[in-house]
């Protein structure tokens, strides 16, 4: 008799990739744990185990979500020195989620965290775009950026990156963001240099 091999971990993470994309599509609150048991496969017991409900879960994906993406601009970062060369690197890869994991980018762009996490700071707030302010601050300090607010520095830099991402997202780009990648930089970048 073979015995079946359960990968907890592996499980877990079947729960939180379709949990997030059901917060996605219809919105935290129209999103029941019984739908996420329908849809991912996973049983109610095994998703209580993990999760004490639904804000838990959410809780644990938003948390996820952003180490994973802090992870991956770390990756990038490596070999950078220059602003310009770190900036680029956190637009690359921003664009690189929307177009190979548009699920973990609608997530960032569209949740309304604060809705359904009282804890929670808007993504703007978040670690990778203060990050991106801090990189503005030294490149201002520098000469090399624009002399000003270094959260409308921020915004300038990252709204025409995710506002690209949004065109692409709604269908109405008719290039693939790796064909307008150069474009979309070039135009963030010229937004704060000096």
């Amino acid at each position: 008799m073979k015995t079946r091999k359960i990968d907890p971990q592996a499980k877990m993470d079947r729960v939180v990739e379709i949990a997030r994309r059901l917060f996605v599509e219809k919105g935290y609150h129209n999103v029941s744990i019984p739908q996420i048991v329908k849809a991912s496969g996973v049983s109610t017991g095994a998703i209580y185990h993990h999760f004490s409900n639904k804000e838990s879960l959410a809780s644990y994906i938003h948390e996820q979500t952003l180490g994973e993406f802090n992870q991956l601009l770390s990756a990038r970062l490596v070999g950078t020195s220059s602003v310009y060369q770190r900036l680029r690197a956190f637009a690359q890869l921003v664009l690189d989620i929307a177009e190979n994991d548009s699920v973990m980018m609608e997530y960032m762009l569209f949740m309304k965290h604060t809705e359904f996490m009282s804890e929670s700071h808007p993504i703007c707030f978040s670690e990778p775009f203060r990050w991106v302010q801090e990189t503005i601050r030294e490149g201002m300090e520098k000469g090399e950026l624009k002399q000003g607010d270094v959260m409308v520095a921020g915004a300038s830099f990252t709204g025409v990156v995710l506002r690209v991402i949004e065109v692409y997202l709604a269908g109405v780009l008719e290039v693939s963001l790796q064909e307008a990648a150069e474009e979309t930089i070039a135009n963030a970048w010229s937004a704060i240099k000096a």
